[in-house]
């Protein structure tokens, strides 16, 4: 702790009218902006602004979150925004969302609040980042004797590919210490064995969705880390689990089935116009209609591709079009509710399984009067 505070970055004092660049980080709870600027071809800090967002600023969209945390870093460092032309450098479209003329109430508050400043947006480049993840891969006792050396640095490497997908990450170099697995994966050898064979496969189907993606081998005595983490291998894990990321395996990775959408729904559907305003501010030209846009979305989260639905008690609710709702009621209405249940207890149960859509209960009830028996138990 001493060694990283004593190490901390040192603040620096802009000269009058010296560019500042602005970048802003957006959370649940919770807004924050850093103020840099360029010394010697490197990014110096200047000052730090962060602020915890009330309950009903929680429920903002993304990129109106974005606008409030530069309005309020305006309002807080008021001094450096009079003094100096400020740069927002950002990877969304703060911009448009706030010169939109459509723009009513808060919005259009914060553009007039902001335009007295000298503000100009510009993209964010591209960072080059490095990603070290470090596994330790314990099989259970009942099978580690059927679990060879190689078998564990392959799930050591699906794990780590695992990790960099949901980090989303595109081009990724891998090291492993393992010559055979690196080999393999590069094709310089040929798996024989039916387990190496599908640990092969695993492994250049998760590289192939990214961009770049290349496996070296480094022998481990070149590698201090990996070398440290074989030697713990042997002790208890018990007192390492908030250290070390420690992935239990129950089965093998190469038994375990990828889950697939049966149904693929189509666009444009009812999520459409909330994804598009969530991911670029885009609203539909009939004003009205952006407005309910635009109220609505406060109730929904955009993860990746994936519309959720929020709830103040509940956990998020995946949203489903026409087509895989009907889909749902049908799986469920021939599974678990097979006694033909009312449409009440069909509905909960699809919540209970993290589903929504708008006109879940009505569309659940016309798909029942498709089912004489339903017709006659309910």
């Amino acid at each position: 702790m001493k060694q990283h505070l004593a190490s901390l970055p040192d603040i620096a004092a802009p000269k009058t009218g010296e560019l500042i660049s602005v970048y802003l980080s957006i959370a649940d709870e919770a807004i924050s902006a850093v103020l840099t600027i360029e010394r010697d071809k490197a990014q110096v800090p200047v000052y730090f602004f962060s602020k915890t967002l009330k309950l009903a600023e929680r429920k903002y969209p993304p990129l109106e979150k974005l606008a409030l945390a530069l309005v309020q870093t305006g309002r807080r460092l008021r001094r450096y925004f009079q003094a100096h032309p400020i740069q927002v450098v950002t990877d969304q479209p703060v911009k448009s969302v706030l010169e939109n003329p459509e723009n009513s109430g808060r919005l259009a508050k914060w553009a007039i609040e902001l335009g007295e400043h000298n503000i100009t947006y510009v993209p964010r480049k591209a960072i080059k980042a490095q990603v070290l993840a470090d596994f330790i891969v314990e099989v259970p006792n009942q099978t580690i004797t059927e679990t060879t050396n190689n078998e564990a640095e392959y799930e050591a490497l699906i794990a780590g590919l695992r990790l960099a997908k949901e980090m989303k990450i595109e081009k990724l170099e891998v090291f492993t210490d393992s010559f055979l697995v690196s080999s393999q994966v590069n094709d310089s050898y040929i798996a024989k064995e039916p387990n190496m064979k599908k640990y092969k496969e695993k492994s250049k189907e998760l590289m192939s969705t990214f961009k770049a993606c290349n496996i070296k081998q480094i022998p481990r005595s070149q590698n201090k880390k990996a070398d440290a983490l074989s030697k713990l291998a042997s002790l208890t894990f018990a007192h390492l689990t908030k250290k070390v990321l420690v992935k239990v395996l129950k089965a093998p990775s190469i038994d375990e089935l990828e889950i697939q959408d049966v149904v693929t729904e189509e666009d444009p559907n009812w999520m459409t116009p909330i994804k598009k305003f969530l991911k670029n501010g885009e609203l539909p030209n009939d004003q009205a209609e952006a407005k309910r846009v635009e109220i609505k979305a406060r109730q929904y989260e955009l993860q990746g591709e994936t519309l959720y639905k929020r709830g103040y008690l509940a956990p998020l609710l995946r949203c489903v079009g026409l087509e895989q709702s009907k889909y749902l009621i049908k799986e469920i209405h021939k599974g678990v509710c097979g006694a033909h249940f009312g449409a009440r207890s069909v509905v909960a149960k699809l919540m209970n399984l993290g589903y929504f859509w708008p006109s879940m209960h009505r569309d659940t009830i016309e798909e029942l009067k498709k089912c004489d028996a339903c017709q006659i138990h309910c």
